[in-house]
């Protein structure tokens, strides 16, 4: 079965289950997942269980308490060498940034095994090096760092251990941050329309490499909240001065 096939499949059948257990309410659902827990690792069918349930409580319920215990039974399996790509795909199901924080603790373990694996959920982050040799404790300060910056501007993608072995679950809308727009978490798009004047600028900036693209959308944001007139006088300027300023200060 190819990894496209398997994941229709996983999908179909979480769906499936749901159907059966829409007349159940939602506190006896996470009931059922918190009683299961008391049988995590114990079995195949015991962990299968978990992963839908707490996939369906993720996904269709939008539950986000309960992403700690996921991400701690994520890392318990992977040391034990358990199967860990459904859930990862249930935690991922949650939308919420902020949530990989969670993952990114681990990056302090003692546990190289746990290094590993946060390295590699993380692998999507630029601050993230999967050299385990690497200073951890700064990984992780840049990566914190990484977050609050980007949170507003980052657009869940979707993609998951079940279509791709380096999946990229969220990547930066640059073009909505070099706007400093705030973007919907489902679409990487801004909230509200753009604005005639908004349309033109990206029209520039959408004819720029990565680098330059990368480049004045960080500038920009840091102008925007340092001062916010010094930021509308630089994003009037033509795109080329923009750059030589933004290259001049980072």
């Amino acid at each position: 079965m190819s990894l496209d096939s398997k994941n229709t499949a996983d999908y179909s059948k979480i769906k499936h289950l749901y159907s059966n257990y829409k007349e159940i309410t939602y506190p006896v659902l996470k009931d059922m997942f918190v009683a299961g827990l008391t049988r995590h690792g114990l079995s195949d069918e015991d962990d299968e269980f978990l992963d839908v349930t707490a996939t369906i409580l993720t996904k269709f319920h939008k539950d986000k308490t309960i992403l700690p215990t996921i991400v701690d039974m994520i890392f318990f399996r992977n040391r034990e060498g358990l199967f860990t790509h459904d859930l990862i795909w249930a935690f991922f199901q949650a939308r919420d940034p902020y949530s990989l924080m969670l993952i990114a603790n681990y990056l302090n373990s003692d546990d190289i095994n746990d290094v590993k694996l946060a390295c590699k959920l993380l692998d999507f982050v630029p601050s993230i090096d999967m050299n385990i040799e690497k200073d951890n404790k700064k990984q992780y300060m840049d990566f914190f760092n990484w977050l609050k910056e980007n949170y507003s501007y980052l657009h869940f993608t979707g993609e998951s251990y079940q279509r791709t072995s380096k999946p990229v679950p969220y990547i930066v809308a640059l073009d909505a941050k070099y706007l400093c727009r705030q973007v919907s978490i489902n679409t990487g798009k801004p909230f509200l329309p753009l604005t005639k004047r908004e349309s033109n600028l990206l029209s520039r900036f959408y004819n720029l490499g990565e680098y330059k693209q990368l480049l004045l959308s960080k500038y920009s944001l840091r102008i925007y909240y340092e001062n916010i007139n010094l930021w509308k006088s630089w994003i009037n300027h033509s795109i080329t001065k923009q750059i030589n300023i933004a290259e001049s200060k980072l």
